[in-house]
């Protein structure tokens, strides 16, 4: 036991020391088993400080909502919006090469169908253009809407034909080709005739039923196909279910050998699982 003063005295400093009176009494052993370690202490006050900290709060909170804007972003389809300015300075720009194709076929889980388009051939006749894709055949659809994407085209259709034509002049009867041309400017309807009539001058009599021309405006169907710029001609290989397997833009000048090699290579492998799917229903 402690003097009466000793004690009294004692209980004058405790507001000043803050300490409760049983940890003043108690032994440095006890003391001590309760405090935390060194180390942890200061683990704890530093994740303190980095949580109270506005700076790093305002950190994360940047960063959660950029992956959020990406997500969205990816769930959201690209729709394809005119700008001629735009697309006329990314043809300077990129020297008519304004967008590069894959070097590869796209995966079948991950191709886009080609879209419904009510077409017309120099023919006269009516036509579906997914339907026509549709059809079981390898399609190399050729796009254009000015003149000058259009003058791309000769050059893929004629070495597409060439690479699929045996020396007697018959075609492979697995592909097709497909030639568009689009007339978006609503004026042009008034002069659909002419305009009709000069695509069958300037095309080969032959070539009259694969050549087919469209007037106004067709955003749902640029989209798919990724026709993002008015001014260059397309070319799309379409598998036999009409989706789209591959994509070139601008002319086939220095890539033309590539394109005929995909293209065969690509023919090549839908009749090897054509084949695998005939031995799968004979053996089932």
């Amino acid at each position: 036991m402690l003097p009466r003063r000793a004690t009294l005295a004692a209980r004058r400093c405790w507001p000043q020391l803050r300490v409760s009176p049983p940890a003043l009494f108690s032994s440095s052993s006890s003391a001590s088993s309760k405090d935390p370690p060194p180390s942890t202490a200061k683990a704890e006050a530093s994740t303190a400080t980095k949580r109270a900290s506005p700076v790093q709060n305002l950190r994360d909170a940047l960063d959660a909502l950029d992956v959020m804007i990406d997500e969205a972003e990816k769930k959201v389809e690209k729709k394809y919006r005119p700008n001629m300015f735009a697309e006329f300075k990314q043809l300077n720009d990129k020297e008519g090469k304004v967008a590069e194709g894959p070097e590869t076929l796209v995966a079948v889980a991950k191709a886009a169908l080609v879209p419904s388009l009510a077409v017309e051939n120099l023919e006269g006749k009516h036509v579906d253009l997914q339907t026509l894709v549709s059809s079981g055949k390898v399609t190399l659809v050729l796009t254009s809407f000015k003149a000058f994407g259009q003058n791309m085209l000769p050059a893929w259709r004629d070495g597409f034909m060439a690479a699929f034509t045996d020396r007697q002049g018959q075609e492979d009867g697995r592909v097709q080709t497909a030639t568009l041309n689009v007339v978006e400017d609503w004026y042009m309807k008034l002069v659909r005739g002419s305009i009709t009539r000069g695509l069958q001058e300037q095309t080969p009599k032959t070539l009259h039923a694969r050549t087919f021309s469209y007037f106004g405006r067709c955003d749902a169907f640029r989209t798919p196909l990724e026709l993002n710029n008015s001014f260059v001609g397309y070319a799309h290989l379409v598998d036999g279910k009409g989706r789209i397997r591959w994509l070139y833009v601008a002319l086939a000048v220095g890539f033309g050998l590539d394109s005929r090699l995909i293209a065969r290579c690509f023919v090549w492998d839908l009749a090897v699982l054509a084949a695998r799917r005939r031995r799968w229903n004979s053996s089932g």
